[in-house]
């Protein structure tokens, strides 16, 4: 990772939304030249702050097919799709398309912990550097975990995990992490790919140049192709074998185990769920191959609390238990959430559910939900979709809500003692709120009030 892009290269940034802004900061500092383009209409528009109106050129509106073909790079900001003609064009005639973790790659050469995956990421990314800042190590989380990575070089740290979406991925391909990780892989963003395959590859990407490759044993899809094997460990809800982790039984307790070695029971960490005992590996098990202190890493993996809006507990009120995972915007997440949580679920299990599909197709979510959800109350666009997904394969009874307060007002109505009822959307949330944080806080306010 080294070597600062020529300062002689006619580049444009395209997009002025967060990343584009650190894009044109970073590049400003340096006074290296660019064009910059955005395809809305006006800085009112984007909500650019007058602290961020950079010095150059922001040209607002339509790109034309042929615009950008002049420009030696194009630094694309992760919401636009390389397939957008007039990026397709210009990588036709010879133009690199480049994005931050790229450059980012070009000007640092502290070690990166590089995260992905399709459900997991964030809580991975901030226990890693939580583990690393505990063990001495001036670490920062940054990246898609909506730190920009750019503001951040220059700084003095000494190790930074990234949390790293699949778009931006697909515009990286020099980063040589020390260490990387595919968490899970299921069908997300597929309004933006055109298939699993395609995904996939984009994940894949996060293994190129990497010294040691970590992969989910639980998970075909995370494992490397042979060529991009170094070193290479995994973890797993199974008994591992020597070098790896995962879980051994010893006197009837389930342990998270080092190969043959119990370490510490599943029991001491605060987060429940299986989907929460998988993301607690993973971090292990990049904490061993980045030598952090073990005892240090099971402290602190074992008391993290979780950040919010992933299976977050909002609430527990006589007997029922109300969980946020707004954050599940694709199936996959949900389905961990369900799948996590069914088995402590000793009364009714009601989940709340809808919202923009994004292409998604329901049949494995609809299979999961008619198996082991007694009410499913959904609302948004994708309600009906999934609703038709749900019928007639099981015990699960459909209602639908205008919004979240009658949801949860719905909900409320039908719970008791031992029930749980789970917020895990399973769909974006850009049809009725401003985000999933929206969305997760309306839940929360609901059943605060409501209650």
């Amino acid at each position: 990772m080294s070597g600062m892009i020529a300062t002689s290269n006619r580049r444009a940034v395209i997009g002025a939304g967060v990343t584009g802004r650190s894009v044109a900061r970073f590049l400003a500092a340096r006074n290296m030249p660019f064009d910059w383009f955005d395809t809305r209409e006006s800085l009112t528009e984007i909500g650019l702050p007058e602290a961020e109106k950079i010095e150059s050129s922001l040209s607002f509106g339509e790109i034309g097919p042929d615009q950008l073909c002049g420009y030696d790079e194009i630094i694309l900001s992760p919401g636009i799709a390389k397939s957008e003609a007039y990026v397709a064009r210009a990588q036709e005639v010879g133009t690199r398309i480049i994005g931050d973790i790229e450059l980012f790659a070009r000007n640092v050469e502290v070690p990166v912990a590089a995260i992905t995956g399709s459900n997991g990421k964030s809580s991975v990314t901030t226990l890693l550097a939580a583990v690393a800042k505990a063990c001495g190590r001036n670490a920062i989380a940054a990246g898609n975990i909506g730190k920009p990575v750019l503001d951040q070089v220059g700084l003095d740290y000494d190790l930074f995990v990234l949390e790293l979406s699949s778009f931006q991925l697909e515009t990286t391909s020099n980063l040589q992490p020390s260490v990387a990780v595919i968490l899970n892989v299921s069908p997300d963003h597929m309004d933006r790919y055109p298939d699993l395959v395609a995904y996939h590859a984009a994940k894949q990407r996060v293994y190129l140049g990497a010294s040691m490759i970590v992969s989910n044993r639980d998970d075909l899809l995370t494992q490397p192709m042979p060529t991009d094997v170094q070193r290479y460990m995994t973890f797993g809800l199974d008994q591992p074998d020597l070098g790896h982790y995962g879980l051994r039984k010893k006197d009837g307790v389930t342990y998270v185990a080092f190969g043959l070695q119990c370490l510490f029971p599943v029991e001491d960490i605060l987060l429940k769920g299986s989907h929460n005992l998988s993301n607690a590996l993973a971090v292990m098990v990049m904490a061993e191959l980045l030598e952090l202190d073990r005892q240090i890493s099971i402290d602190v993996v074992c008391a993290f609390a979780g950040l919010p809006h992933r299976c977050e507990v909002v609430r527990t009120e006589s007997g029922t238990e109300w969980i946020n995972d707004s954050k599940a915007t694709n199936t996959g997440a949900a389905i961990a959430a369900i799948q996590g949580l069914a088995a402590d679920v000793e009364g009714k299990f009601i989940l709340i559910a809808g919202g923009q599909a994004k292409g998604q197709e329901f049949g494995k979510f609809s299979d999961l939900v008619s198996h082991e959800i007694d009410q499913v109350i959904l609302l948004g666009e994708s309600a009906e979709q999934i609703a038709d997904a749900v019928k007639g394969k099981g015990k699960t009874q459909i209602s639908y809500a205008e919004n979240m307060q009658a949801a949860v007002s719905m909900a409320a109505r039908i719970t008791g003692p031992q029930d749980c009822v789970l917020l895990s959307p399973a769909c974006a949330s850009f049809d009725q709120f401003t985000g999933y944080q929206d969305r997760g806080d309306q839940f929360r306010d609901a059943v605060e009030a409501l209650l």
